[in-house]
């Protein structure tokens, strides 16, 4: 008697006795089952994000810059693209910085 679960469908509003779905519509009312379903769904639909991402515009037009044939662009592309990273590493240790003393 102790291991009786009663559990009312949330669509039909039918009480099942020991059942993770429905006997009338097949309604997961398992609660915990269905956050387990809907984990793993959103696992899955981040995964297939991640895939989909394409690189912003200026990563993409650096590499076809320094892959170029004509030797100018190319080192002109390569100087660019190492200040843009030095900047970026400039204002990643500000950020660090302001972070550490506004803590």
């Amino acid at each position: 008697m102790a291991n009786e679960v009663y559990r009312t469908c949330p669509n039909c509003g039918e009480i099942n006795l020991n059942k993770d779905y429905c006997e009338q519509c097949g309604e997961i009312v398992n609660i915990a089952l269905k956050r387990k379903q809907e984990r793993e769904e959103r696992i899955l639909e981040e995964q297939n994000m991640a895939s989909q991402k394409k690189p912003n515009q200026i990563t993409t037009f650096f590499e076809k810059a320094i892959q170029h044939n004509n030797i100018l662009i190319k080192y002109t592309a390569q100087f660019f693209y190492s200040v843009w990273v030095i900047i970026i590493a400039i204002g990643g240790f500000l950020a660090l910085l302001f972070g550490y003393i506004a803590a």
